[in-house]
Formats: C-alpha cells, structure tokens, sequence
C-alpha cells in the first residue's frame, strides 16, 4: 500500500517535483518503476548508478522502460540504503509487480511448453482416435489454464494501475502544494517563476498582451513592530484574501516575497491592469481592520502599484520584471498609496 506523500521528507517532495517535469519533458512513462529509478538518481546516494544515468541521459537515445529496468536490476534491487518509509513502499511496490510479471511468464512458458509437445505428438501419423482425444483434452486443458492465468495477470495489472494513478495524483498535489505560499495560500515565488516563463512563451505574437502588477503594503515594517508580527501576518492573508475574491481568469497571483505580491494578467492591456491596480488600492485603503476583543481599527492599510508590459523577445523576464519594479519604487518614492506605469517612468526621462 502506498504511503501519503505528504508525510515525507520535503526533500522527497522537491525531488517528486523535478521527477514529474522530467517526465512530461522526456515523455517517459510513468511507472513505479520509472518513478522509484529517477527517484533514486535525483536523490543521489549511488555514485556509481548516477554516473550510470548520467551517460544514458547524454545518448541520443535516452531513457526509456528496458533501461530503466535494466538499471534497476543492475544499481538498485539491492540497494539497502533506502531506508525511508517512502522508499520502502516504493520497493514493495515495484518488487510485488516484477514478482507478477516473473509468475506470469513463468506460466505462459510452461503453458507454450504444453502446446509444443501436443503439437508435436499431434504430428504422429499412426496415432488412434483415443490419443488423439487425450492430446485434444490437454490443449483445451492448456488453453484454458492460459486464459485463466491472462485474466488474472490482467486483474493484478489493473490494481497496480489503480495505485499507480493515486500516486501520480500524490505527486501531482505536492507539485501544487510545493508552488503554495503557506501563509497567504497563493502561488510562491516557484509558482510565479513557472507561469512568468509559460505566459511569456505564450506572448510571443502579442507581447504587450502580457502585464505584471507588482504591489507592496506601505510602511509594513512600521506596522509589524507596533502591532506585532502575528497582526502582521493577519493583514498579508486579508490583502491576499482581496485579491483572490476578485481574481480574474486571465490571472495568476502570487506572493513574490515578505509584503510583496505579483499578479501576471495575459491578454490585457497597461490601462486595464491599472483598473485591476486601481480596485486593489481601493479596497486595502478602506478596510477596517481590528484585533480581536478590541473596538478601535488598527491604522488604515495601504499598498503601493507598479506596473509594466511585456517587450517581446529583445527582453528577458528580469527585464520584465525590473521594469514593474521601478514604477513600483517611484510609487513608494512618491508618496506611496499610489500607482505608477512604466510609461510614468519613460516620460519623467524624456523631461
């Protein structure tokens, strides 16, 4: 029976991580035994094995079922050193459908075995009617055993296929769980990295399609050290909560670090990124906050704007990002509580 992943190690998890965007990169199948082999070779605890890997990852013709087995029975049967939970699961899994797949052929040898020797009787030109009739009966006895041994195999298979989806569902969770920031339940700083490089590989026709909203709460600091750090972290889950009740389809947000929050809004224009800015500002501004068992407010909240486009591929994304950045230090340079473009930014230039 397969453990929860959500009960091992976090190194288990960033590994599952790398593992299920090696496999849909590579297109490899994703069986226990692939996912147990390239589990290991991330872990790295077997030199020789990982040196192995590394020279068939650098042949032209890759990874693949047969090498993943082959390595597995050469580098990992006996390996003790995987003394984890996970990695024992893991083990009994895969040792459990090897031992059916060993059984299987086991039978169909033996039953091919069977059918050679009636075949070979059955060749005998001065057989009688009885022998005839005994060696009928063991081909019908022979087939039937290999129906029933196929349909069994194929129930066990059907089983293992069972488990074998749920930990892909496992994996692809603690994916979605490692990309989640454990305070605000938005996207990290990994889960925007990821769709700031998906949503740019999807503007390349309509870059200036693709904006970047970058927000801080104002005088955060100041707010934490007089109303302490357990206020604080109240009033970055309310300005996320903001956010997430407003969120829009064409949009991913993030907490891109500390009081600092990101939203990538695709297929929208600078003016309408400003709107999106805009309602955010509003609705922090107005907010009336209050610690429990207190009637008075805490002191108003408010965020700071800075807003960028997308240039196409004669920019990277620190370009991107640097760009939303400055207007967002103008914002603060200038009083704060405000929104500032990058077109703000190119005009005070040209002054």
């Amino acid at each position: 029976m397969l453990i929860d992943i959500q009960d091992t190690p976090d190194k288990a998890k960033r590994i599952f991580n790398t593992i299920t965007v090696a496999f849909d990169e590579q297109n490899i199948n994703p069986t226990p035994l692939n996912y147990f082999v390239w589990y290991q070779y991330f872990k790295g605890d077997n030199p020789k094995f990982r040196q192995a890997m590394d020279a068939i990852l650098n042949d032209p013709f890759g990874y693949n079922d047969r090498v993943g087995k082959r390595l597995y029975d050469e580098f990992l049967v006996e390996d003790d050193n995987a003394a984890s939970e996970f990695d024992r699961a893991f083990r009994r899994l895969i040792g459990v459908m090897v031992k059916k797949m060993h059984a299987w052929s086991d039978k169909l040898e033996t039953h091919t075995k069977e059918l050679d020797a009636c075949t070979s009787k059955l060749s005998d030109p001065n057989l009688n009617a009885e022998q005839v009739k005994a060696i009928t009966n063991s081909v019908l006895h022979a087939a039937s055993s290999m129906k029933e041994s196929s349909k069994a195999f194929q129930e066990e298979m059907t089983q293992s296929s069972i488990e074998v989806k749920h930990l892909r569902q496992q994996l692809i969770d603690a994916r979605a769980e490692a990309m989640q920031d454990e305070l605000t339940e938005l996207g990290n700083r990994k889960a925007f990295n990821n769709a700031m490089e998906e949503l740019i590989f999807d503007a390349q026709e309509n870059p200036a399609g693709l904006c970047l909203i970058i927000s801080d709460i104002d005088h955060f600091k100041k707010f934490n050290d007089n109303y302490g750090h357990l206020v604080g972290d109240s009033v970055l889950r309310y300005y996320a909560s903001i956010m997430k009740k407003t969120k829009r389809d064409n949009e991913t947000i993030c907490r891109f670090g500390g009081e600092e929050f990101a939203i990538l809004l695709a297929n929208s224009s600078l003016e309408e990124a400003h709107e999106r800015a805009e309602e955010i500002r509003q609705a922090i501004e107005s907010a009336h906050l209050k610690r429990k068992n207190e009637v008075e407010p805490i002191s108003t909240i408010t965020a700071s704007f800075g807003i960028a486009s997308y240039k196409g591929s004669k920019e990277n994304s620190e370009d991107f990002i640097g760009r939303a950045d400055q207007a967002l230090y103008k914002a603060k340079n200038d009083g704060r509580n405000r929104i500032v473009l990058e077109t703000d930014l190119s005009e005070n230039t040209a002054t």
